[in-house]
């Protein structure tokens, strides 16, 4: 079924992932990252104005200045949904809404 509407999906990069779980700073910070976001996170959004087309997204950090373990790897994680698509809840006997895309 085509999707009428251009779905928007949100992302969120997150570096340092398994040090930060063992309770030890991050070791990178994103550039061009939002104020809102942490040092170690990385969130937007992208259209996608149709089906099978792909889009890229650039995010790049760069090493914290003092840092001492340079040998671990840097963890990145990736989460993304699509902007706008929490449940609702429909009244007995109304129309179904439009449905929406799905991940």
């Amino acid at each position: 079924v085509p999707v009428p509407l251009s779905p928007v999906l949100e992302y969120v990069f997150d570096a340092d992932t398994d040090r930060r779980r063992l309770g030890q700073a991050p070791r990178v910070s994103f550039l061009g990252r939002r104020p809102s976001d942490p040092e170690h996170q990385f969130s937007d959004t992208v259209e996608l104005p149709r089906q099978h087309v792909r889009a890229c997204v650039k995010a790049t950090f760069q090493l914290q200045d003092s840092i001492r373990d340079k040998l671990r790897p840097i963890a990145v994680t990736l989460a993304y949904g699509i902007q706008g698509t929490g449940a609702t809840r429909q009244s007995r006997g109304a129309a179904l809404p439009p449905l929406s895309p799905v991940l």
